[in-house]
């Protein structure tokens, strides 16, 4: 992959300004960085907060076939972050801090460090992936409700610039994986590094709130929810809360 990278001071949001490329026909590999972000957006509706210094990048995909990408590559993103922040933290190797929440959440301590929102459109046959990645580096926004954390906590704050190139790496690294062995060694990393299976749970949707233990991943990569009752059923969507 020859990857472009492209670098803004502000911007409003790097994942808008990709997917306009994107539907101008931007070829992929296209990475675009914004070292501050005003409208940041996360998933369902969310907004991302980025109080300045932190990681604001998004990538630009056109895979031949985009089912089989689009299900792997939360769990390839999350695993790459993972790794980056533990690149940049090398004392936390061994009982690591860091930790990834279904889908594709990083977690430090238990708190929120970076997430994903993986967006797709394009015409059929030429179908693009934009991929927003935020990255609380130095420091984590205020938000009431929301327990975040930065990856300052732990040790000097990386550049942007330098979290979001070995970042970039890593996630070639995984999709190079992907497209050799397929989603098989992308679960089993990404298993490795999140909760344990057995872990309490709750799953959160808009008018439902069920609670259990982690079974696994299923290989579409549906978290396996056991209820109280036995029953162990897929999740597809919903808010993961961790007790």
């Amino acid at each position: 992959m020859n990857w472009r990278f492209e670098y803004h001071e502000t911007l409003g949001s790097t994942s808008d300004l990709c997917k306009i490329r994107a539907e101008a026909g931007e070829p992929e590999y296209l990475a675009i960085q914004a070292f501050s972000q005003t409208s940041g957006r996360g998933t369902r509706g969310r907004t991302w907060a980025d109080p300045g210094g932190n990681l604001a990048i998004s990538l630009l995909f056109r895979p031949a076939e985009p089912m089989p990408f689009i299900e792997a590559l939360p769990f390839l993103t999350a695993v790459a972050l993972y790794e980056t922040a533990a690149h940049f933290c090398p004392a936390a190797v061994g009982p690591t801090p860091f930790m990834v929440k279904w889908p594709n959440d990083l977690l430090l301590d238990g708190r929120k460090m970076a997430g994903v929102l993986i967006e797709t459109g394009g015409p059929q046959g030429r179908p693009w992936v934009v991929v927003g990645i935020g990255a609380n580096l130095t420091q984590a926004p205020e938000i009431p409700g929301r327990r975040l954390a930065a990856l300052s906590e732990k040790t000097a704050a990386p550049s942007a610039k330098a979290f979001g190139e070995i970042l970039v790496a890593q996630i070639e690294r995984w999709t190079n994986i992907l497209a050799v062995q397929g989603f098989a060694p992308v679960r089993a990393a990404w298993l490795a590094r999140a909760h344990p299976v057995g872990s309490r749970l709750a799953v959160q949707g808009c008018e439902t709130y069920i609670t259990g233990s982690f079974s696994g991943l299923d290989a579409q990569g549906r978290l396996l929810l056991t209820l109280p009752n036995g029953e162990t059923i897929p999740v597809v969507t919903g808010d993961i809360l961790l007790d």
